[in-house]
């Protein structure tokens, strides 16, 4: 109880200038990455996004993560999503962008009917073309990706079939894991087909011994060798470098607590 009110108490303390801020917009460029030209394109088309769809998308920027008390990325833009009160109607619907300019980290975060609007599939599409701006540091081309895709991602959605719908499907991070059937069909006929194919090869081969010396290997009559001795010339030797992912810029999945997205590096 006490390290949950202790937990409450931070976010109060360290959430409220931001959330303050952030009051009755869409963009909140809290580290400075936008010109006001560019940082009012965006929020126009968030506006018209939300009027269009009933459906918020938001962009976050802070300078680090880490100054509001927590050890992920991902955890912080759930924290400020909650906090802040975002989203629209009971399931607070809506989508978050946030990023962490100092380290470059970003986190996405999807609520309620983000979770049927952001299908796997549109979330890697959108998060392919958004990061490959930000590695360049072009902050408003990846803000513009964006918005560009979840407002494509949107009207998919409204038409009545979600991008990627027929390839991913319904899935989402925390659905259950395949069922043994499931398995039986991916693992199980495979490898019943490679045992049959093994008991034949051997079956086959019943007859078959091993030889142990060269001679067997040599036509009768054709080779005479008076002096049989083993000369070692030289060694190889061979080395594989392994390569470190830990800056390998992969995102992680999240899910529970009503939310669900992505977190990673840029």
């Amino acid at each position: 109880m006490k390290r949950l009110f202790g937990l409450l108490l931070l976010l109060c303390l360290t959430l409220t200038v931001p959330v303050a801020a952030f009051e009755g917009a869409y963009v909140l460029d809290d580290a400075g990455t936008l010109s006001d030209e560019q940082a009012q394109e965006l929020e126009n088309q968030a506006a018209a996004m939300a009027e269009t769809y009933n459906f918020p998308v938001y962009i976050v920027t802070v300078n680090d993560f880490t100054d509001y008390g927590f050890d992920e990325v991902y955890d912080c833009a759930v924290a400020f999503y909650e906090e802040s009160e975002l989203g629209f109607g009971d399931a607070h619907d809506g989508e978050l962008l946030f990023m962490s300019m100092s380290n470059r980290k970003y986190a996405l975060v999807y609520t309620g009917y983000g979770d049927t609007a952001f299908t796997e599939g549109g979330r890697d599409r959108l998060e392919s073309d958004m990061l490959d701006c930000f590695r360049d540091n072009d902050w408003y081309g990846g803000f513009k990706e964006y918005m560009d895709w979840s407002e494509y991602l949107l009207s998919e959605a409204a038409s009545g079939t979600p991008y990627g719908w027929e390839e991913y499907g319904d899935y989402h991070p925390d659905d259950d894991a395949p069922g043994l059937f499931d398995w039986v069909l991916a693992i199980g006929i495979p490898a019943a087909i490679t045992i049959v194919i093994a008991l034949v090869l051997i079956g086959e081969m019943d007859s078959v011994q091993e030889a142990t010396r060269a001679e067997a290997y040599v036509l009768p009559h054709t080779l005479d060798i008076r002096k049989k001795s083993d000369r070692f010339t030289h060694v190889t030797e061979s080395r594989v470098k392994v390569e470190s992912d830990s800056d390998s810029g992969g995102s992680s999945h999240h899910s529970g607590g009503g939310h669900s997205g992505r977190s990673g590096s840029f």
